[in-house]
């Protein structure tokens, strides 16, 4: 895996030395992104330059570090990421008498676009990729990001500059830049937890949104366009009916992840132990001859833990397993290592585990196999089985009912209904079942559908109450058009969840922490050749009767014990409401009373200290929403 970063200076004023002087700036600030190699390509007459930092994965000779030129030298490409098929495109292209110099997928990608032309050479890419490809011909600048968002691809454009990077913080390397923080993305950060493409935190900094290709050319245009596009991919039946069933799915997940271990350096996996991460852990080893290592987190907190069937799952199949345990004392030097890492904010608080396994992965191997995308693909996730019951039992039944029913939930205090959670079985109670009546009770007052998945997603839903400027940016997340296309309530909510959720929270979560340790993660999952079967496939093959990934079940029962797959759903949370208080109370107490807050003319404190007044004393859970408060101004003192 790698870093890469470039510039445009649309107003021709710097030589050759200072071209180069910031490009060697902005790639330095991606060296945990490539620790191994970088290399620096400046044409000085158009004022471009490509920097690149290298992760050795394939091909580790010094001949395959990028910047890199094609055979015909037409081509200039600077690239993050992994070909899987590189092997059979390679293979293609020597049928047509194309001789190649390296053994590296970077190679294959140069002369599969000058064979086949741009958008049709990256059609033919099996991968996760950001690529910036300068063609010298017609002077064009292209950027390429793959087809589900995995890795990442920021850009910057006005009407002197241009500039483009892995990550932002080589963007701020350039000092001629505007950082104007955009008040409309502030508020999608509030209610999400993240800032969703093609947005981010910056006014003029956007996200290349998956599967698009952008150009720019020297009349200062940009232009973006789709080369695919998953509103199509979903309603087209690409796979016959008789495909669409266990036996088939598990040859085709097999197929891909050997190819995803394809790795010329040590590689492992993540396992938690929920049904992703052990099904992909299943197939890795079985199609290994010696053992892989496998890798966990735990928690002391029997609540959020699944190191003890990881444990099991690793022994029956036959990993080598490495855990470690999650605890208070590793709480505030990671909150310190996301700071860095995730240079604008993002407040999914599972990053903290996040970038402890990736951290624990790192001293055993450099490429690790990762269960991501199982949860939106195959119907994971319980807001998604929760959906049809709510609509039967609650939204369909008469005004008068769900009036007394709101009044009811919002009448006993919080503690009251947590205490009744604690006796209900995890996936309807818990202990934030206070919480979730709480919600409940706001949803019984809307009747649109689209407002049960807002609800749902969003840790607050009235941002005026919070924020000075409460306007939120536009995005797929409340799209009409999707509404139209997806008529079905759980298949909509999957569709914006992988348009959204999946690229802008859990890939951006993983690509950081694992990124920081210079660690690749692959996801099998996400092939696109996988994400169209999980499209034609039958809702009921999904989800059925409040149970999700059916037929990820079904395929794990031939490999392990049912007591170890139909159980309680954990997902990766940590013990946040604790740590909030044990850890954090001092510095959100200086937070909220500081001058400098006033000043941001951002938030509306008076309510956040309400908020916390709150949290402090058990009458309300307000965890994530202090979480997301605490993460932006360590963001904002660190970036801004």
């Amino acid at each position: 895996m790698c870093g890469i970063s470039g510039f445009l200076n649309l107003n021709n004023n710097f030589s050759h030395s200072d071209l180069r002087k910031f490009s060697l700036s902005m790639s330095s600030t991606l060296e945990r992104r490539g620790p191994d190699s970088f290399g620096v390509w400046v044409e000085e007459k158009k004022k471009l330059t490509l920097s690149h930092r290298r992760l050795s994965i394939i091909d580790l000779n010094e001949r395959s570090n990028q910047p890199m030129h094609s055979r015909n030298k037409r081509f200039v490409i600077v690239f993050n990421g992994e070909i899987y098929n590189y092997l059979e495109l390679k293979e293609k292209l020597q049928k047509k008498n194309i001789k190649f110099k390296t053994d590296s997928d970077t190679e294959v990608i140069l002369e599969i676009i000058t064979e086949f032309g741009l958008e049709d050479g990256i059609k033919q890419l099996d991968g996760m990729f950001s690529i910036a490809v300068w063609d010298k011909r017609f002077k064009n600048l292209f950027l390429i990001r793959d087809r589900i968002g995995i890795k990442p691809l920021f850009f910057y454009f006005d009407s002197k500059n241009f500039a483009f990077a892995s990550e932002i913080k080589a963007l701020r390397k350039l000092p001629w830049l505007d950082f104007s923080i955009d008040k409309q993305a502030l508020s999608s950060y509030v209610r999400l937890n993240y800032v969703p493409s093609p947005h981010s935190i910056f006014t003029k900094i956007k996200k290349l949104e998956p599967g698009a290709i952008l150009k720019i050319d020297f009349n200062k245009k940009v232009s973006i366009k789709k080369y695919w596009d998953l509103l199509s991919i979903a309603k087209k039946q690409s796979f016959d009916k008789n495909q669409l069933n266990e036996s088939y799915l598990e040859l085709l997940l097999e197929k891909k992840i050997k190819k995803h271990m394809i790795s010329d350096v040590p590689l492992g996996v993540f396992l938690s132990g929920g049904i992703d991460s052990s099904l992909i852990a299943v197939l890795s080893q079985k199609n290994l001859k010696k053992k892989i290592s496998s890798f966990t987190i735990g928690f002391n907190e029997q609540n959020f833990n699944e190191a003890n069937d990881a444990k099991k799952i690793s022994k029956i199949i036959g990993t080598n397993h490495y855990e470690k345990y999650f605890s208070y004392d590793e709480f505030e030097r990671l909150i310190e290592n996301i700071v860095f890492s995730y240079d604008e904010p993002f407040a999914d608080s599972s990053q903290l585990p996040t970038m402890l396994l990736s951290e624990i992965t790192k001293k055993k191997v450099t490429v690790a196999l990762s269960g991501d995308g199982g949860d939106e693909l195959f119907g994971g996730y319980y807001r998604y089985f929760m959906a049809e019951n709510y609509k039967k039992f609650i939204f369909d039944q008469p005004d008068v009912f769900k009036n007394l029913l709101s009044k009811l939930i919002n009448n006993l205090p919080l503690n009251f209904w947590n205490n009744i959670g604690i006796f209900i079985p995890n996936k309807f109670g818990g202990r934030q079942f206070g919480d979730k009546l709480y919600k409940l009770a706001k949803l019984l007052k809307e009747s649109d559908e689209n407002c049960f998945y807002e609800r749902i997603i969003s840790n607050y839903n009235n941002l005026s109450e919070l924020l000075i400027n409460p306007v939120e940016k536009n995005s797929k997340l409340f799209d009409k058009h999707i509404n139209k296309i997806f008529p079905n309530l759980i298949e909509r909510m999957q569709i914006v969840d992988t348009l959204t959720y999946l690229p802008d929270d859990i890939l951006t979560k993983v690509d950081r922490a694992s990124m920081f340790n210079s660690l690749e993660i692959r996801v099998p999952f996400l092939d696109h050749n996988i994400v169209e079967f999980a499209w034609n496939l039958p809702i009921n093959k999904k989800i059925r009767k409040g149970n999700g990934k059916i037929i990820l079940k079904k395929i794990l029962e031939k490999y392990l014990p049912k007591k170890l797959i139909y159980k309680p759903k954990m997902g990766f949370g940590i013990p946040l409401g604790d740590f909030i208080v044990k850890k954090l109370k001092d510095e959100i107490e200086f937070f909220l009373n500081s001058k400098q807050l006033k000043n941001q003319n951002l938030f509306k404190l008076d309510n956040y200290k309400s908020k916390w007044k709150e949290h402090l004393e058990g009458r309300r859970n307000w965890q994530f929403l202090l979480w997301n408060f605490y993460v932006f101004q360590k963001w904002y003192q660190r970036w801004v």
